[in-house]
C-alpha cells in the first residue's frame, strides 16, 4: 500500500489552526528532511493569514474561499479575486487592518470591554 506521494500529492493544513507560522514553519522543515518541496504545500483558511503564509514562504498556492466566515475570512477589501490570483495588500500587518466590516466588528468589541 502506498502513501502520499513528494513528487505528484499535496499538503493542505490551516496554518492558523496548525498554531500558527512558527509550528507550520516547523511542519515545513520536516516535510523538507522527508523529501516535500514547500511548493507542494497549499495553505487551506480562506484567509489573509494563510495568504501572507503562502506567499511569504513560496508555497504552492493558497486555497481560499473568500466570501465564507465573513467578516474575519477572505482578503483585505481592495485585494479581488481575479483570474483565480489575488493581489497583496499594500499595508502593513497582514491585512486584516484593510478590512472594514471586521474593523467595525473589532472596534465594536474594544468599546463593549470593560475598562
Amino acid at each position: 500500500m502506498s502513501g502520499l506521494r513528494a513528487d505528484r500529492d499535496w499538503l493542505q493544513f490551516d496554518p492558523a489552526l496548525s498554531y500558527g507560522l512558527v509550528e507550520y514553519m516547523r511542519t515545513l522543515d520536516m516535510l523538507k528532511m522527508h523529501g516535500w518541496s514547500p511548493r507542494r504545500c497549499v495553505p487551506h483558511g480562506g484567509h489573509q493569514f494563510a495568504l501572507n503564509i503562502a506567499v511569504g514562504l513560496g508555497l504552492g498556492g493558497n486555497e481560499s474561499y473568500p466570501q465564507v466566515f465573513a467578516p474575519f475570512g477572505g482578503f483585505a477589501d481592495n485585494c479581488k479575486v481575479s483570474d483565480s490570483r489575488v493581489p497583496m495588500p499594500d499595508v502593513p500587518g497582514v491585512g486584516f487592518e484593510a478590512k472594514n466590516e471586521l474593523y467595525k466588528v473589532m472596534k465594536g468589541m474594544l468599546e463593549q470591554a470593560p475598562r
